[in-house]
């Protein structure tokens, strides 16, 4: 995760929302030459035909409720909290300093 622009060594998708905040410059990254989980940002609603997972901060007030990540059915399951870490696996912190709604506790996890 990146909340700075594109990772050097990293294949990335960016993660563009209407937040206000400065979210056009965040990258959800794997190293280049690793399995390509296929994973793709929606921010209006679940793709269709594949397995999506509901990303959500209820503090924050700017067009959180419809956005989604999505993978194949072959990849990674994944699962969110916006209350901390998931006990048990491994999670990926979400961080966007410059937004003041609460980020500082989500984590994507698998």
């Amino acid at each position: 995760w990146s909340s700075a622009g594109r990772v050097s060594g990293y294949d990335c998708i960016n993660r563009r929302d209407a937040d206000p905040h400065t979210w056009s410059d965040n990258y959800l990254c794997w190293r280049i030459g690793k399995w390509n989980p296929g994973i793709q940002w929606r921010s209006w609603g679940r793709i269709p035909g594949m397995r999506c997972t509901q990303i959500v901060e209820s503090a924050d007030p700017h067009t959180w409720s419809d956005n989604y990540l999505c993978v194949p059915h072959y990849s990674p399951t994944f699962s969110w909290s916006s209350a901390g870490q998931i006990r048990g696996k491994s999670c990926l912190q979400w961080l966007e300093t410059a937004d003041p709604n609460t980020w500082s506790d989500n984590f994507l996890c698998a």
